[in-house]
């Protein structure tokens, strides 16, 4: 891979507060050593328009930054339209949400480990509010077991298997997402989700499409403070209601269209089932507490869990009686 590799950096953008995408823009355009890079903003309808936001940086980029303005599609269908508009001779692609802040070498990093002919690069980060990296909260990987490249310190290749990771304990972010587009033009997100699943699919058709993976074991993106899925949501609030729902029908979807082995098969089955007793309960919360229950809810979800009919009214009752008996409550 040459030099003049054609890099995008896409970035879709709903935000409800001024100042956010700049400082994640900033952070784009401090990287280092990587020359050749463009940066398409999705304004996906923002409350707070990407234009206004960019005024100051528009003018001395030189249509180095392209903002695209569309209906409110949600962020999986943001980051579709990016990657429709990219020229055809684009090689890598790297995603960041709009309220995130990268370090200032992991483009480098990531060009580097693609043009040692890696497909796919991710790196550690810090999650929202914390000290403590990804890696080192979650304790779902141990870095030792993964080798270093040559003539690296902190680049390992993965040396397990992804679809695994993503299904039994996933490490990956979306902001430190970075893949050899190249190789695989056509790979999207799926679009029928409102909360959250369309990135696990994502990295899911990405890990089975890529030959090797490398990651960085040092911290390169730091999510900040901005719209965020599970940040704003409580228990039993219709929002939490429609996560669930997310997720079960991502998981159902790596059921019904991905090679699982029986343990994977296994785990998101009880997976499932744990996620139908979050429901079940968060129901419940509702009907205890006098909220108004909104039926295409409930409607929503047996269109994704079919099964779910035969087991709804027996959860109920074993939910109760828990309550009942002072042993636990749906909160």
């Amino acid at each position: 891979m040459s030099d003049n590799s054609k890099i995008a950096v896409i970035i879709p953008f709903y935000q409800r507060t001024p100042g956010i995408l700049a400082k994640t823009i900033r952070a784009v355009l401090d990287q280092t050593g990587v020359d050749h890079f463009q940066i398409i903003v999705v304004d996906d309808s923002s409350p707070i328009p990407a234009r206004q936001e960019l005024a100051e940086f528009l003018p001395m980029e030189n249509g180095r930054i392209v903002i695209i303005e569309q209906p409110n599609k949600g962020a999986a269908g943001a980051r579709n339209t990016g990657l429709d508009s990219l020229p055809a001779d684009t090689e890598i692609v790297a995603l960041v949400d709009s309220d995130d802040v990268w370090t200032t070498d992991h483009l480098s990093n990531a060009v580097y480990a693609i043009s040692q002919g890696f497909d796919f690069y991710f790196s550690d980060f810090y999650q929202l509010g914390q000290t403590v990296t990804a890696f080192n909260r979650a304790g779902r990987i141990n870095v030792a077991e993964h080798p270093l490249l040559p003539s690296s310190e902190h680049i390992r290749e993965y040396a397990g298997d992804m679809l695994s990771q993503i299904i039994h304990g996933n490490i990956l972010g979306t902001s430190v997402t970075v893949y050899a587009y190249s190789k695989m033009p056509d790979l999207r997100f799926r679009e029928n989700f409102r909360h959250t699943g369309e990135e696990y699919l994502f990295w899911s058709d990405l890990a089975l499409r890529s030959g090797k993976i490398a990651f960085s074991d040092r911290p390169e993106c730091r999510y900040d403070v901005g719209v965020n899925i599970y940040s704003e949501p409580v228990w039993g609030q219709e929002k939490f209601l429609t996560i669930l729902i997310d997720e079960v029908k991502y998981r159902k979807i790596l059921l019904a269209e991905f090679p699982l082995n029986d343990a994977q098969k296994q785990f998101l089955n009880q997976r499932i089932q744990a996620l139908r007793s979050d429901f079940v309960a968060g129901l419940l919360h509702r009907l205890l507490n006098n909220r108004q229950l909104d039926w295409a809810i409930l409607k929503q979800y047996l269109q994704v869990d079919k099964a779910f009919a035969l087991t709804l009214w027996p959860a109920a009752a074993s939910i109760l009686f828990k309550k009942l008996s002072g042993n636990t409550s749906p909160r």
